[in-house]
């Protein structure tokens, strides 16, 4: 009799065993289920969000942009590339302070760090702090020595730092694997003219100048290289197709005030 009790005593504390089991296991698919639930809420609620962000920033409203990417980022766990989005649109309106503590919020294990190192370097290049963009240049180019936003950001960085040399090679590994590349072109051009490389400079620039998809930028790049060889009459008739007289008169001066400038 002491057997069988004792037998039905321990049956009845495994019954109580497995049946907390799954009341325990019932709990956690309830809350997973809750849990999933919330998430899939919240990304029904940041998508058209995001959608507006992103057309706003397209069309210039940065400061709506702003708001509905703050909007966005609210929505815990917040997604570290759209945190540097937000962090890109704080730069183009100008916020360098905002958006440095932004991107410094996102993960540095994360693989949006990339694109929050390069907006931490454009930020403080902007600031006019360019050691510091280099810190963080050099950052980004441990993670991705041959990314091409990479390569041109490093390059532009030495380029305001004065060391010409090192950012024209900068521009010529993007070069290397995509010699279209306009970005890669244009800024090499511009830095052979900062080292006197005037004809060089003047090559590059003008067989973009004669495309079809040259834009505005391109054109008076090309007419500052002409402006800083001394070249007035090239410099002048490529001012006057974007620009007014007076405007273009106001950037020959400039650019004769460039020429006589000392070299710093």
């Amino acid at each position: 009799m002491r057997l069988r009790a004792a037998l039905r005593i321990a049956l009845c504390i495994c019954g109580a065993v497995v049946i907390a089991s799954c009341a325990t296991q019932d709990r956690r698919a309830i809350a997973a289920e809750d849990a999933k639930a919330t998430l899939q809420v919240a990304h029904e609620q940041f998508t058209p969000a995001l959608r507006l962000a992103r057309a706003a920033r397209a069309n210039g409203d940065l400061a709506s942009a702003i708001n509905l990417y703050l909007s966005v980022v609210a929505i815990k766990p917040a997604n570290p590339s759209i945190v540097v989005e937000l962090g890109d649109t704080l730069v183009d309106a100008g916020s360098m302070d905002d958006a440095i503590d932004v991107y410094s919020k996102v993960d540095q294990s994360s693989p949006a760090w990339l694109g929050a190192l390069l907006g931490l370097q454009q930020a403080y290049l902007k600031l006019g702090e360019s050691e510091k963009a280099l810190r963080y240049s050099e950052q980004a180019t441990l993670l991705a020595p041959l990314d091409q936003r990479v390569l041109i950001g490093r390059g532009v960085t030495l380029d305001l730092l004065g060391r010409h040399t090192q950012a024209q090679a900068s521009y010529r590994a993007v070069l290397a694997g995509a010699p279209h590349d306009i970005a890669a072109r244009n800024n090499l051009a511009l830095s052979l003219a900062l080292t006197d490389q005037f004809a060089d400079a003047i090559e590059i620039m003008t067989s973009m100048a004669r495309s079809s998809t040259a834009t505005p930028r391109i054109r008076q790049n090309l007419a500052l290289i002409y402006g800083l060889a001394g070249d007035v009459p090239h410099a002048g008739a490529l001012s006057r197709v974007d620009l007014d007289a007076s405007t273009t008169a106001g950037n020959l001066r400039f650019f004769e005030m460039a020429r006589n400038a000392d070299p710093p």
